[in-house]
């Protein structure tokens, strides 16, 4: 292990440089995910590195998990690795950086992240991410190229940096918090405005027994409406926290396919809408989590039947795909503009002149989009104006 010393002695105008780059940069940068992926580019430059990792703490759980990562480390989101016997845990409880030549060799290596990475992580140099004398989480950097050993000047370099970057994430967390909490405030006050005028107007009298059954219709069903809010919320609160947990366990789509038509299919005759299952019956078993699969079709599937036309046609599909499965619904609504497209998975999004067919939170597709890239997937969209829409889940199979 390493010490730090005078960076004026080690560092060469290049290097101060980049840092002053990058400091403008992260001082400007509110969204997490992006200044995390701007630190790691600048880690595995300046370290000529194989690969970087950044690791925060649960402020609630007090879990560390792996919060970005780039080259051999790049993981699945979200990895939770031991405080107590991993090499990160030991940075972040002693405050110290760690320089090691061979990280085999070393006690504190935790095994689990070779195997989930299906890598091997020979060099490696790590240091604490300090915001007013708390630590927040590990800055680490892996294989330095050439098979050299990481120097002096390696370790100034990401101690400048990790220090940077410790005050952007607690800025960006803050700016999060804060932006979600007034975006939450704001959906539910409609329906809070709701139930507030209904009862209020049940304490007079002179409202008849219709009116009352009426009103009390009314609250019924924002109630409703506060409740999937709610769901939603603390779905999205757990993603971006990092406590989603998912099962991993074969899911037979099909089966999941089936389910979801049989529930939806009384709402999509409401409309006279046609809902049919144009996939494949044979079992494409992936490994994932199927309630939370479920949910992600349910969404697409209602979406579907919400902005459809009446007297429409939506269409499952299920297909194999260039080694991958795809799990789509296509609808024959009036389509969306491509200006929108880009947008509608950003939590709280509603297509402008949408707000009169939807009374949900605006998280579901923002939601979907996080448990279809937890299972390895991504979702994709295309659309024809006056002609229709459909979303695509891509999967990796078994």
């Amino acid at each position: 292990m390493h010490s730090s010393t005078n960076p004026s002695e080690t560092l060469k105008p290049v290097h101060w440089q980049r840092l002053l780059e990058i400091s403008r940069t992260l001082s400007s940068t509110l969204e997490l995910q992006p200044l995390l992926r701007q630190v790691l580019e600048v880690a595995t430059e300046l370290t000529d590195t194989e690969g970087a990792s950044i690791l925060l703490l649960d402020s609630q759980t007090g879990e560390l998990r792996f919060a970005a990562a780039t080259g051999q480390v790049n993981i699945g989101d979200n990895m939770v690795v031991p405080l107590e016997g991993s090499i990160a845990g030991w940075i972040v409880l002693n405050g110290k950086p760690l320089n090691l030549e061979d990280v085999q060799a070393d006690d504190r290596h935790y095994q689990g992240i070779d195997v989930a990475t299906q890598s091997v992580t020979h060099s490696l140099l790590g240091v604490p991410l300090l915001t007013r004398e708390k630590v927040i989480g590990a800055l680490e950097v892996i294989n330095k190229k050439q098979g050299a050993a990481y120097t002096e000047q390696d370790l100034t370099l990401l101690q400048s940096l990790a220090s940077q970057a410790a005050i952007a994430i607690e800025n960006a967390r803050l700016f999060q918090q804060s932006d979600l909490i007034a975006e939450i405030m704001h959906e539910l006050k409609t329906p809070m405005m709701a139930i507030t005028a209904s009862t209020e107007l049940l304490m007079y009298d002179q409202v008849k027994q219709e009116q009352r059954a009426e009103l009390v219709k009314i609250i019924q069903h924002e109630v409703r409406r506060l409740s999937r809010m709610t769901r939603d919320y603390l779905d999205l609160a757990r993603m971006e926290s990092g406590r989603l947990n998912l099962e991993h366990q074969a899911v037979d789509l099909a089966v999941i396919v089936t389910e979801v038509i049989h529930i939806q299919r009384p709402q999509a005759n409401n409309r006279f809408i046609t809902l049919v299952y144009e996939g494949e019956m044979a079992a494409h078993p992936i490994i994932g989590d199927a309630d939370r699969l479920k949910q992600v079709l349910l969404n697409l599937v209602s979406n579907a039947i919400k902005y459809n036309r009446e007297r429409g046609v939506i269409a499952v599909r299920l297909n194999c795909l260039n080694g991958e499965l795809c799990l789509s619904v296509q609808d024959t609504g009036e389509g969306i503009a491509p200006e929108h497209l880009s947008h509608l998975f950003q939590r709280f999004y509603r297509v402008p002149g949408s707000e009169t067919k939807s009374e949900g939170s605006g998280l579901g597709l923002s939601i979907a989009q996080r448990i279809v890239e937890a299972h390895g997937g991504r979702i994709t969209v295309e659309s024809v104006i006056g002609q229709g829409t459909t979303f695509s889940c891509w999967f990796p199979l078994a």
